[in-house]
């Protein structure tokens, strides 16, 4: 991490990575992301399922989207924060449309899953997260638009949040953004890189003749435990196409061990 992300990160809880897709990159992702909203159900690859706008494990779904999984840009920043102890957790595909008229209220690890569970530390000027997020962008949001939102600085919070606070009227669709919000406004090949404790919502989607097609990638430290009790969650029929390098990262291992993949800097998906 250079100096700068070192420090909006830990002041923000979060990093507006611009231009991280090339041209080329981006294409393809879209493209792939086409035939999977188009592909029926019945038919989607073993482990993909559509679930309401998204599609569990869809990270899967095509190489052009698994390789973003350790993509030259962000899979440096992924190995630093976990202290070069990371794996692949989950990742799904979002299309996120007008026609879901209700906001996703305020939520963060801290207050899902147990403020012991999840971690936010500096040590010898280094940042470590056991919980991240990287949100790959693949169309354009602009102000107003909706989408995510954030409250920067609280996965550093020492208070529980006030009922009500921010969103007073969960069926209001159009709320009046309190000062200390954020709304993130991600271009098309952008990622946005949050850990878990930061507080974060999704604003309604307000543009009728285009859609927010995004891809959640989550990463967690090898050695962590989900509150299912799996250290891996990731089904065996998605283990089974996923290439080498993939697989590695989304295998548990304990928190001595490095995994050949956190030695490199670049890592390159074998396609067979």
């Amino acid at each position: 991490m250079t100096p700068k992300h070192k420090y909006l990160f830990d002041l923000t809880g979060y990093l507006h990575l611009k231009n991280v897709l090339s041209p080329e990159e981006l294409r393809d992702a879209q493209a792939a992301i086409e035939r999977c909203r188009q592909t029926p159900p019945d038919q989607l690859p073993p482990g993909i399922e559509r679930q309401g706008e998204g599609f569990s494990y869809g990270f899967s779904f095509d190489k052009a989207l698994e390789a973003l999984t350790l993509h030259p840009v962000t899979w440096p920043l992924i190995k630093e924060l976990t202290r070069g102890k990371p794996r692949l957790n989950r990742g799904t595909l979002a299309i996120n449309t007008h026609e879901k008229r209700q906001l996703t209220p305020f939520h963060c690890a801290r207050e899902d899953l147990g403020w012991i569970t999840r971690r936010y530390e500096v040590k010898d000027g280094q940042a470590f997260a056991n919980d991240l997020v990287a949100f790959f962008y693949f169309t354009d949001v602009f102000p107003g638009d909706g989408g995510l939102v954030v409250i920067p600085g609280s996965h550093k919070s020492e208070f529980e949040r006030p009922e009500g606070l921010f969103f007073p009227d969960l069926d209001d669709p159009d709320p009046e953004l309190h000062p200390a919000m954020t709304n993130i406004t991600p271009r098309a090949g952008d990622v946005v890189l949050i850990s878990e404790l930061l507080t974060h919502g999704v604003l309604v989607w307000k543009p009728m003749d285009r859609d927010r097609r995004f891809l959640i990638l989550r990463y967690k430290t090898q050695y962590f435990e989900d509150a299912s009790g799996d250290t891996n969650p990731v089904p065996e029929e998605v283990l089974a196409r996923l290439s080498p390098e993939t697989l590695e990262l989304t295998e548990p291992a304990f928190y001595t061990d490095i995994k050949e993949i956190a030695k490199q800097d670049r890592v390159t998906l074998t396609i067979d």
